[in-house]
């Protein structure tokens, strides 16, 4: 219940302490980074420290993102969770509701019997509302997979690759965001892997907000002994300029 009573919480002072305001002028670069606390259920279940960032830079109709996260933890010295991403990506705007995207991505996530994974890819994303407070863009496109796994298999193959970002805004710094993506194996359609992340971000002060997270991760056909799905709950700070 704690994940859900935070969510609750934060809605809360989303709507009292962030009121709606002018949106500020668009800044052409954009950094954010939070750092929080972490409870993870499924393949592990322990407490630990998790950080992420993201960095933009909108150039004319291009827009450029690096992105990457960590989910970290040990006991008595050994590792016993581990999850890293580093995704870099460009976007190409044709015009103001439909663009172009490529992007590559590193990543490895021992939860789910990863040992690395490199997903590259290219497809069209297209707003499909944008006025605020909503926003909502969908996403479509192809790409490749490389994947070891910790059983020291070598899988590659093609796929197809499917997303959704929906987002709520109380004011320009204070938003609820859903995303929802999913990867299809084209050589195996029974092979795919869902992500689903949801976060409630709040402003404390200027530039420093609270932000809840919880995020999902399923696997629909896991490396044997591994579990299909796990969930990763957040609560923390994120500090933006």
């Amino acid at each position: 219940m704690r994940p859900f009573l935070s969510f609750a919480v934060l809605t809360a002072l989303a709507l009292t302490v962030a009121p709606a305001s002018a949106d500020e002028p668009e800044k052409p670069t954009k950094f954010t980074a939070d750092a929080a606390y972490v409870q993870t259920g499924g393949n592990t279940d322990v407490m630990t420290l998790s950080g992420s960032e993201k960095l933009e830079h909108k150039r004319g109709p291009w827009l450029f993102t690096q992105d990457a996260a960590a989910v970290w933890g040990e006991t008595e010295g050994v590792e016993n969770a581990g999850r890293y991403r580093f995704g870099l990506r460009a976007d190409y705007a044709l015009n103001s509701r439909l663009s172009i995207y490529g992007l590559g991505l590193w990543q490895r996530n021992t939860f789910a019997g990863i040992s690395r994974q490199f997903n590259e890819g290219a497809g069209v994303s297209f707003k499909a509302i944008v006025p605020k407070p909503h926003q909502l863009d969908l996403e479509a496109g192809l790409g490749l997979v490389q994947r070891r796994t910790t059983a020291a298999l070598e899988e590659d193959f093609a796929t197809a690759r499917l997303a959704v970002l929906y987002r709520y805004y109380w004011s320009d710094k204070a938003y609820l965001e859903a995303f929802g993506g999913e990867t299809i194996n084209l050589e195996d359609s029974e092979d795919r892997d869902t992500e689903g992340r949801f976060a409630l971000v709040a402003p404390l002060t200027s530039g420093v907000a609270m932000r809840i997270g919880y995020d999902l991760y399923h696997r629909n056909r896991p490396q044997p002994g591994f579990e299909k799905l796990d969930t990763t709950f957040s609560a923390g700070l994120q500090v933006s300029y």
